[in-house]
Formats: structure tokens, C-alpha cells, sequence
């Protein structure tokens, strides 16, 4: 048993890990046969006693002496008595200290063996706890790992989402539209086979609202007025706000200019009626340019928003609630339209800008 005990407090002698070494040896009398476990520096200052007088009684700390003196090498074990008393030595490559035994001799060997068997059983049972806990804490911060980057999955997907969404109106922004039409004529060479119509539109006599009645009426209109565009578009048609009262209706399966048309039509007349916010009924109109994208099939985004921009440039001087389709380009430097600045190379100011 003092083998395996001095192995245990050789590592807290190191350290002074007075506290360790008193728990030791108080499991270690729990041995009724051990009548005093102490632990000496090797010059023999004591640093931990424990003595009871009989084996019924539980040990208690003494603090006397406070100096003994250490056994030679050569007479570890003295036997006087009823009481055995057996010095052993706690090395770690050198001599770190000494511990001293002191047991009832009535089979004091069958009951050293019986506590060191007790000893390595609690060993083991040790062992096998701290490498549970070990397996637990790993499991617990690999699920927490695991959950961290699934947030942050979330979080960048959040983000991204954010980046395509008009903040104002909850519909595409100028870059998610974009994202989404590049996406539906992706590969380049299927793009013969997708019909779509880009249709641009522009809300008339928004300025004077906006000015008169100020920003946050402003912004209650265009909020309404995307969700009138909602209602009289189709779920798989997309929605989106370019400039401060610019926006873009993408038409899909949509294979003939007549059909595009019906359909800005239809938009503007919608556009039309009055809008009821609050206490207030405004009146808007909208002007609109549709280009298709079966007129240049193997023209990219860029071509057909900028077909699309120039038409509507050419509906708002032919008059208010005009509509333009594009004609089909008659060669690469010819859009059919008068060129103008797109509406995609200016961003939205403040929520609302002038018609």
C-alpha cells in the first residue's frame, strides 16, 4: 500500500500541495488499521500528520512534532511493539521527502494488501471518471463548435439575403434584381431558350408628393405601390426597386411584345387609382419601357436593362402613363431607342428621389 500511496503524493510534494497530500492520507486511514500516516521533506520537517489513538476513531490533524528524523536508507522498517512503524521513501528521480506508517501489527500484512487492492481499484475507477469527463467535455464543445458555425452559416446567409433586399419596400434592390435575372439566363447558351421581358417603370408626379407632403408619405407610397405590383403580377414574376421611385418587373415565359405589353398596361392602369395613406388619397401615374430578351437572345443583363431604361426614357417624353417596347436592335451599335443614362448607374438617395 505505500508503494501506491507514495506514488499519489510524490506528485503534490513537488508542488506543496499540502491540502493533496492530507486528502491521501485521510483516504488512506480509512484502513482502521493505521494508527498515524505522516509525510517529512527529506530533511525531515513535517508537513502532514494524521494520528488516532484507536482504530475506531476517525484521524486527526497534528502538528507535533514539527521535526523528525528521517530513517538511513538501509533501515526503512522498525518493528517495536504492538505498532509497526515503516518509513518510506517518496522519490521522483531524486529523494523528495519520506512518509512514515504507523499500523497495528495484528495482520498488518493481509490488511496492507486488502487497502492497496482498495487503492488500485479506486485508481481505476478514477481513471475511468476523468476519461469520461474528458469524453464529455470534448462531445459538449464539439456540439458547441458545431453550433457556433451554424450560426454563423445563418448569419452570413442573413447577410446575403440583406445585400439583394430593398430595406424600404422588403423587394429586390438593383443588385439582387440583377443577381436573379443573370441567374435565369445562366449558361449563356441556353439563354435562346428563356423568354423573358424586362419591363422599367417610372411613377409619375411622385416629386410633387414627395416634396409637399414629405419624405415619410413618400415612403408610404412606394411601399404601397410595390405591394399593388404584387398583387397583379404572377408568383413567379420578379419585383424590384432601382432608384428612388424607379422599379423593374421581370415578366418570365413571357415569349411575345403584344403579351408584355397587356401586361405594363395593366400595371399602369393599376398604378392609376388613387392611394389611400392615412388621411390622405394620392394620385400617381407610371411611364414604363419593356425590352425581350427573345429580341437579343444572346445579349447579357446589362444589354437588355439598358434597352429597357432607354425605352422608358423615350415613354416619359412621349407623356405621362406613356408605355415603349424596344424595338428589336438592328445591329451591335443600335438599340433601336435614343440613348440614356440607365437608371441602374444611379442608386436610391434617401427612400425617394424626383420622377
Amino acid at each position: 500500500m505505500s508503494r501506491g500511496l507514495v506514488l499519489a503524493l510524490s506528485d503534490q510534494l513537488v508542488v506543496n500541495d499540502y491540502a493533496g497530500m492530507e486528502s491521501r492520507l485521510i483516504q488512506a486511514m480509512t484502513d482502521e488499521s493505521i494508527a498515524s500516516a505522516m509525510v517529512t521533506d527529506r530533511a525531515g520537517k513535517v508537513l502532514v500528520h494524521l494520528r488516532r489513538e484507536k482504530p475506531s476513531e476517525n484521524p486527526e490533524l497534528f502538528f507535533e512534532p514539527r521535526q523528525v528524523a528521517p530513517p538511513a536508507k538501509d533501515s526503512r522498517n522498525r518493528i517495536g511493539g504492538p505498532v509497526e512503524t515503516r518509513w518510506t521513501a517518496i522519490e521522483a528521480g531524486e529523494l523528495l521527502g519520506w512518509l512514515e506508517l504507523r499500523t497495528w501489527s495484528t495482520n498488518t500484512e493481509m490488511v496492507l494488501a486488502l487497502v492497496a487492492r482498495q487503492y488500485l481499484l479506486l485508481g481505476l475507477l478514477s481513471a475511468a471518471l476523468l476519461s469520461t469527463v474528458l469524453v464529455t467535455t470534448y462531445r459538449r464543445s464539439l456540439r458547441r463548435a458545431h453550433e457556433r458555425e451554424r450560426l454563423l452559416h445563418k448569419q452570413n446567409a442573413e447577410l446575403a439575403s440583406k445585400a439583394f433586399v430593398d430595406p424600404l419596400t422588403g423587394v429586390y434592390n438593383r443588385r439582387g434584381i440583377e443577381h436573379e435575372i443573370q441567374t435565369i439566363l445562366n449558361p449563356a447558351e441556353q439563354r435562346h431558350l428563356t423568354k423573358l421581358a424586362i419591363c422599367m417603370i417610372d411613377l409619375d408626379d411622385f416629386k410633387p408628393v414627395n416634396d409637399f407632403y414629405g419624405h415619410a408619405v413618400g415612403d408610404q407610397l412606394l411601399k404601397a405601390v410595390c405591394l399593388r405590383l404584387q398583387d397583379c403580377l404572377r408568383d413567379r414574376d420578379l419585383i424590384g426597386r432601382i432608384g428612388g421611385d424607379e422599379f423593374v418587373v421581370v415578366l418570365l415565359d413571357c415569349h411575345s411584345a403584344d403579351l408584355a405589353l397587356t401586361v405594363t398596361q395593366r400595371i399602369m392602369t393599376i398604378l392609376q387609382r388613387p392611394f389611400p395613406l392615412g388621411d390622405l388619397l394620392v394620385r400617381i401615374g407610371a411611364s414604363a419601357g419593356v425590352a425581350l430578351n427573345g429580341d437579343t437572345p444572346d445579349a447579357g443583363i446589362e444589354v437588355l436593362l439598358q434597352r429597357a431604361d432607354s425605352a422608358m426614357y423615350q415613354a416619359k417624353r412621349a407623356g405621362k402613363g406613356a408605355a415603349v417596347v424596344a424595338p428589336a436592335p438592328e445591329g451591335p451599335a443600335d438599340d433601336g431607342v435614343d440613348p440614356k443614362p440607365s437608371a441602374l448607374d444611379r442608386a436610391p438617395a434617401n427612400g425617394c428621389e424626383e420622377s
